[in-house]
């Protein structure tokens, strides 16, 4: 992968209610570090934009570091737009909503006895690398809650055609031993045309490794394609 210039967000992100409390979810970071590494071993020129994950991130790499949604839409908007990435990809948790009106000011519990939070969407970082950069390769990321198989690949199926990506990795956190926190992951990558490859539990190092071995596949025969 030498000469691929490759932007991955990882980890968890940080939604605000007051100063010091937050919404966020369990990610720590560990899969899209271990895409990160493995990149860089194959020669790759990797911008890893890193949530508050619990994975310490290798120094070798370029890490922007951010805490919320909107923080890492914009890195990754700033990044596109200032240069070209062949490949993006998106392993990152992001926190699906954040407050609406977040307290500038700590609630104090001798005062507040019940807060009632309204939340909106944070903004879909992946359905806008596609329209900023059409020709660079993504690699959507979704994670799900006790599915079977089937409903698995039709949620993902679905992810993957309204972000235009080229790749979907999809997995259960459900699972015992997989998914947020665990050193190991099973998965299923799918295509746009319904190819599904499973990647059995293994070490997310594995896992990393098998995920980019199928997208260097898919950046041959795309080039392939482009040169007939």
């Amino acid at each position: 992968m030498k000469r691929l210039r490759v932007l991955v967000t990882a980890g968890p992100t940080y939604e605000y209610i007051d100063p010091i409390r937050i919404i966020t979810n369990p990610s720590s970071g560990k899969m899209g570090i271990a895409i990160a590494r493995e990149l860089y071993k194959r020669g790759a020129q990797v911008t890893l934009v890193y949530g508050p994950g619990t994975e310490i991130a290798p120094s070798y790499l370029k890490i922007i570091n951010v805490k919320t949604t909107v923080q890492m839409h914009n890195v990754v908007i700033n990044e596109l737009k200032s240069k070209h990435y062949d490949i993006v990809i998106a392993t990152a948790a992001c926190a699906d909503f954040t407050p609406r009106k977040p307290s500038a000011q700590k609630i104090t519990t001798e005062k507040v006895g019940e807060i009632t939070l309204t939340l909106k969407p944070t903004p879909k970082i992946i359905n806008h690398v596609k329209q900023l950069s059409p020709k660079t390769f993504l690699v959507a990321f979704k994670a799900e809650y006790n599915r079977k198989k089937k409903e698995l690949i039709e949620i993902a199926l679905k992810r993957l055609k309204s972000s235009k990506a080229d790749l979907i990795v999809v997995n259960d956190v459900a699972k015992p031993g997989a998914g947020f926190e665990a050193d190991k992951n099973e998965v299923f990558v799918i295509d746009p045309k319904r190819n599904i490859t499973h990647i059995p539990m293994a070490q997310k190092s594995i896992i990393a490794a098998k995920i980019l071995d199928l997208v260097l596949i898919k950046l041959k025969s795309l080039s392939k394609r482009g040169e007939a």
